[in-house]
């Protein structure tokens, strides 16, 4: 066998497993806890309140990425429904029991995240979800290396009203992330951005109703940037959008608690330093 052939057989191939949008519920029996409070009603509209069920879903989504051979997992936001202490709790208690090295994990909190409060997200890292910390959206610039990608967890989420489900990405933490990109220890792995909202520009009042601030700017350092790639969710589909007449490099996946027969895991190979898109398992 020549060479070539040698480092053909045994180049390894990095595996990402994309999951989001899971709306974890407190799962506590109706007897610790009072019924649902309108605000849990309303973003939940038109989705069964039932706690278990999407716990299960959520559990069965890691179980089956894990059968096909993720190294890495994402889950880009709305890990909750509302943000309480109570779902957070319940979201990590799915993660323990998925039996998943924490560092193999990275989250980032969506709009739903910080519906309850402000600090949510920060005491959750510093509670329940702890041992993800390390590898989730802390703060802006944070750098998790995995094998030969890079991941740069971005939290997006603001505090606002229900009847809201915009994100912002401020100037400050553009600015730092852009310092990232330019980083030139960082340029031989793939980079990939991870939050909660797609970096578009919505229609009319709807940009402010449910659009991300900032994400012009974004949009410009993808377009400055051409071997950054962005990973989101928020839109409860995939989706797969070209940046400045490229290639796919802004990818977002269907929502865990939408699944209905069997999950839905988007995932991705990593290469020569680029990601790209190889399905969507149960699809």
């Amino acid at each position: 066998m020549t060479m070539a052939a040698t480092t053909a057989t045994t180049q390894r191939v990095t595996r990402i497993a994309h999951l989001s949008d899971a709306h974890v519920l407190d799962h506590r029996p109706a007897s610790r806890r009072p019924r649902y409070e309108l605000g849990v009603r309303f973003v939940s509209l038109g989705r069964p309140l039932d706690a278990v069920d999407r716990a299960r879903k959520l559990a069965s989504a890691f179980a089956a990425a894990d059968r096909a051979g993720a190294d890495h997992f994402v889950v880009s936001g709305d890990l909750t429904e509302t943000g309480t202490p109570g779902q957070f709790e319940a979201f990590a208690e799915v993660l323990d029991g998925a039996r998943i090295a924490p560092h193999r994990i990275t989250l980032v909190p969506g709009n739903h995240d910080a519906y309850t409060s402000t600090d949510g997200w920060a005491r959750a890292l510093e509670g329940p979800l702890a041992p993800y910390r390390p590898t989730s959206a802390l703060a802006p610039g944070h750098v998790v290396e995995r094998d030969d990608v890079c991941f740069l967890p971005v939290d997006v989420a603001c505090h606002q009203p229900v009847t809201r489900s915009a994100g912002e990405l401020s100037m400050s933490a553009a600015e730092t992330l852009e310092r990232r990109l330019r980083d030139p220890g960082l340029s031989k792995k793939a980079l990939v951005v991870v939050q909660h909202h797609p970096p578009y520009r919505r229609f009319g009042a709807w940009q402010w109703i449910d659009g991300l601030r900032g994400w012009a700017t974004l949009m410009d350092l993808l377009a400055r940037f051409p071997h950054v790639q962005l990973l989101h969710g928020h839109l409860h589909r995939a989706v797969s959008t070209v940046v400045s007449f490229g290639k796919d490099r802004v990818f977002g996946a269907p929502a865990v608690v939408d699944d209905e027969h069997a999950p839905r895991i988007r995932m991705y190979e990593v290469q020569d330093g680029a990601l790209a898109s190889v399905g969507i398992l149960g699809v």
